[in-house]
């Protein structure tokens, strides 16, 4: 991809693994590769550390809390995660969101990155980059164009392309050469070192207000979206494998009487609150209200990881015309199904609501039957 899409379609573009089913999974509270390891199709990585240090001839598509990536990737390369390092040489475009991103490898495409403070530097980028933080560093050539959206903007490297920038401060390091144009808005002109130059037009609008701008805007909503997926995907594929057996019973049950169960689920969501309440009157009550708001908590977590479980496996046997079937293909179906419902105002939302109530009541009428069997 020569020019680079900056906002918008990051779920349609990571919804395009699905057409492609060479690939390896790897899942659990501590996933890694080693240096030996020669991946040779896509693959996918979840959990709470993720070290992924071998040869990937694919794809890799990884989320979870610390994550460190030091393997050559030959393409594409998608995370999401708490903190992320980026050591590798990938091949084609890079996709990135987190708390804290650092990628000091070679990008030969484009860079999309999202968070709270983001530092590029290594060798350079081949495409254009496209960053929305709180602190950014660009310390890396850049082949393309710029666009940053942030708080505080350092730039002390070459960029060929145009640079477009918001944000509140903005500096240019004394080896930062913009051979292109440089427009900006930012809340004062930005601070250039000695050395540093500009070829082309430079454009500067004060920013007098702190409404963000729609630029902006998009630019941290896709950072926040690409999270919240990569997030979502990482909990239903730990939760969806690791329980496969539950999860098929579950499914089952929700099949078997889908507006039943969701009514069922509605009763609960609203009776465990209020009789949790009314537990802390008496001095007895109390431990029990406790146990019943954290049960609430939990159920208000855990549903809304299920639900993509299990409309991902419905979707899938519909069309497959095969029996139920749990793997990376059909959690990830879900898991885009239900983040794109979500994108649907009002509709989509309702329908999010509903999936989360019939998966709550799935699971209510699966523990009752299991009681039932206890006695």
């Amino acid at each position: 991809m020569k020019k680079f899409l900056r906002y918008g379609v990051i779920i349609l573009v990571l919804a395009v693994p699905l057409l492609s089913f060479a690939a390896e999974f790897k899942a659990g509270d501590q996933v890694s590769t080693g240096k030996s390891e020669n991946i040779l199709n896509d693959l996918y990585m979840a959990g709470g550390s993720v070290i992924s240090a071998g040869n990937i001839k694919g794809d890799l598509i990884t989320a979870g809390g610390n994550i460190i990536i030091s393997g050559d990737i030959d393409e594409d390369l998608i995370v999401g995660g708490g903190n992320i390092n980026i050591l590798s040489n990938v091949g084609d475009d890079v996709r990135a969101g987190g708390g804290t991103v650092v990628l000091s490898g070679e990008v030969k495409g484009d860079v999309l990155l999202g968070g709270g403070q983001i530092t590029i530097s290594g060798p350079g980028v081949g495409g254009d980059v496209a960053v929305a933080g709180g602190v950014v560093n660009l310390n890396a050539p850049v082949e393309g164009d710029v666009f940053i959206a942030g708080g505080n903007v350092y730039i002390n490297s070459s960029i060929k392309g145009d640079v477009k920038i918001e944000a509140e401060k903005v500096t240019l390091g004394s080896n930062a050469v913009i051979a292109g144009n440089l427009t900006y808005k930012a809340k004062e002109e930005m601070t250039k070192e000695v050395g540093a130059t500009v070829a082309g037009m430079v454009d500067f609008k004060l920013i007098e207000k702190r409404a963000v701008s729609p630029k902006m805007f998009m630019a941290i909503f896709s950072a926040v979206l690409l999270w919240k997926f990569l997030t979502l995907l990482a909990c239903a594929l730990v939760v969806g494998l690791a329980l496969r057996r539950f999860n098929k019973e579950i499914i089952a049950i929700a099949v078997r009487r889908p507006w039943f169960e969701m009514g069922r689920g509605i009763v609960v969501m609203i009776l465990v609150p209020i009789i949790s309440v009314l537990l802390f009157v008496t001095l007895v009550g109390i431990p029990f209200g406790i146990l019943g708001l954290l049960g609430f908590a939990i159920m208000m977590i855990f549903p809304s990881i299920m639900a993509p479980i299990i409309i991902g496996s419905v979707v899938y046997k519909y069309f497959s015309k095969k029996e139920v079937e749990i793997s990376w293909k059909t959690i990830l179906l879900g898991v885009f199904i239900f983040m794109l419902l979500g994108l649907v105002p009002i509709i989509g939302n309702l329908a999010q609501m509903l999936l989360v109530f019939l998966t709550l009541g799935s699971m209510v009428a699966l523990k009752l039957q299991i009681v039932k069997e206890w006695r």
